[in-house]
Formats: C-alpha cells, structure tokens, sequence
C-alpha cells in the first residue's frame, strides 16, 4: 500500500543504519576503499535476500561513487535506502517508511540517529497475531504464550517516544476502512493520499516477474507462497480468526500475559482487568525477553567487524 504512493518508499526490512551508525557516523571524507567497505558490508550484512528487494551491487557502488564528495552519514543512509524496491521510480520520494519491527528495541537510538522522525505504530490484536504466526511457522518457538510475550514486550516499548511523535493504527481498522485509514497515515506523514494506494491486487506478482531472472524458481515458488495475502485483495476474513483455533483456556493466559495492552489499544478481552502470573507465564515472558530484547541489545553492541564475521560464518555454515 505505502509503496503504490509516488512518494512513500517502503523498504524492505533491514536494520543496518543502526548497526553501521558507531563506526559512520561522524565520517565525511569518504574516498573509493571506503565505499567498497561499505558496500561489501552492507552485502554481507543484510537480512533479507538483495536480489529481490535492492539494487544489484554494481549499480550501487557507482552511484555511491557518483557522490563521493559529499557524502556524510545521513547520506550514504538515505542513498542506501533509496535502492530498495529498485523497480520504483525515486524521482517523486518524500518520505521513507522503514517497517523494520526489531526497530520497537531501539528507539532511543533511532531518535538520536534521526531526530525528526515520525512514528506509525500498528497493532494487531494479539490472539489473532498467535495463529498467523503458528500457520506461517514464524519464531523458532510457536508456543501461544511465547509469541504473545513477545508481541507485549514489543509493544511495550512505544511509550518512549513521545505521544505527538506516534500515531497508533489497528491492522483490523486498516483491512476494513483502507482508504480512511492511509488518509489518516498520509495525512500524518504531511502528504496527499493517492487512490492507488488500495489497489493492491497483483503488486507482488508483478515485482516477482520483473526479478524473476534475478531468483530461482524454488525461491519463487517459495516466496509466492509465504506472501500469498499480498496478491489478493485485503479481506477481513482472518480478523477474529483466534475464536475457532484457541481454547479458552489459552484466550485467558494469553490476556493475562497481554492485557493491558489489548485494552490499551482497544480491544475487548473476556476478563477486563484481571492479571494472573503463574510460573508457566513467567517463563515464557522472560524467554521472549531473552530471545528478542536482551539478544537484540547484545548483538547491537557488538562491533561492526564482528557482526560480520559472525555473519560470514553463518553463511559458510548454510552452504555446508
């Protein structure tokens, strides 16, 4: 939807501007080496798979090299985003949309690194967030209580960011009033909404098409698969879906570990108010801390070279 506007790009989700942000940013002279460097890195360290979603490294590195003489931190960020989604005319970008969700653990340093930024927060009510995840076999562990801490301790963290800085929309209120709800957003984001932006049906095909030369067909079939919703048009059908999967008995953990927050944000829960902790909740709440918060502060502390490293001897490990 946000990449149908002319001047929204949503890249695809990629957290180097933090990880790159100790070692570049008070950098200013950047000569050909440096940018190689940099280059290569961002290659090596990027989550997602670069065929599809950026540009080919050859493009890149020249029109990196094509600003040289100007480049500082902010630049070389934007410059890099501004290769994602390559199929996309840049000409009109006004706004950059970075959906990245490991970001809701970093927002002290995102408001350092980019002061003026504006905040879209969009929930999803938490039950029904559990069975997707569990259908798409999404987090190493599919345990309801597990993705459900994981969700509360993601969306606890918004109250950082100060409240005329976020503007807060439901995944249900988006797939049942789209047009009301991106006026909202580009109303928020200071630019005019563009009807296109609802007309999503057959957008992912076609970007497959266009990069199919770039991708094998088990990796298209794949991906065909994995992101099927986005080749239809949005439907409601799968809100309220946790009432025919879940028991009530999970419903109730579930809102015992994410009650606050469902409230928060406007949802109903079958028992307002009441908070029960058994050792069970306990401890899924502190795993989903450890997998997500604690991991994801120690690996953002960890140098540059050794993140690449790290990533080097993963990828050496996947192809054995």
């Amino acid at each position: 939807m946000l990449n149908l506007h002319p001047n929204i790009l949503s890249p695809s989700e990629e957290p180097f501007a933090i990880y790159f942000w100790r070692k570049y940013r008070n950098k200013t002279n950047w000569n050909e080496q440096d940018i190689l460097e940099y280059v290569n890195s961002f290659y090596l360290i990027a989550e997602k798979n670069t065929d599809l979603y950026f540009s080919k490294k050859a493009v890149f590195l020249e029109n990196l090299l094509e600003y040289k003489e100007i480049l500082n931190f902010e630049r070389i960020i934007k410059i890099t985003y501004l290769h994602f989604i390559d199929i996309k005319d840049k000409h009109s970008i006004t706004c950059i949309v970075d959906k990245q969700i490991k970001y809701f653990f970093h927002l002290d340093l995102l408001q350092q690194i980019f002061p003026s930024a504006k905040y879209v927060i969009l929930t999803r009510d938490v039950r029904d967030n559990v069975v997707s995840k569990s259908n798409r076999k999404l987090n190493w562990n599919q345990h309801p209580l597990f993705l459900s801490a994981l969700w509360n301790d993601t969306y606890n963290n918004i109250e950082q960011l100060e409240s005329n800085k976020r503007l807060t929309i439901t995944y249900e209120s988006l797939i049942s009033n789209s047009e009301v709800v991106l006026k909202d957003i580009c109303d928020w984001l200071g630019i005019e909404y563009h009807p296109k932006m609802i007309k999503t049906e057959g957008v992912f095909d076609s970007l497959l098409e266009q990069k199919k030369n770039d991708l094998s067909s088990d990796f298209l079939n794949r991906l065909k698969h994995f992101h099927s919703g986005l080749s239809q048009k949005p439907n409601s059908n799968k809100i309220g879906q946790y009432k025919n999967v879940l028991d009530s008995k999970i419903i109730n953990q579930i809102e015992s570990i994410c009650g606050k927050n469902l409230e928060k944000f406007g949802y109903e829960t079958k028992n307002k108010g009441v908070r029960r902790s058994t050792f069970k909740i306990m401890y899924f709440t502190l795993l989903a801390k450890c997998y997500r918060r604690y991991l994801l502060t120690v690996y953002l502390n960890i140098p540059l070279w050794l993140k690449l490293k790290i990533k080097i001897f993963r990828s050496k490990k996947s192809v054995v």
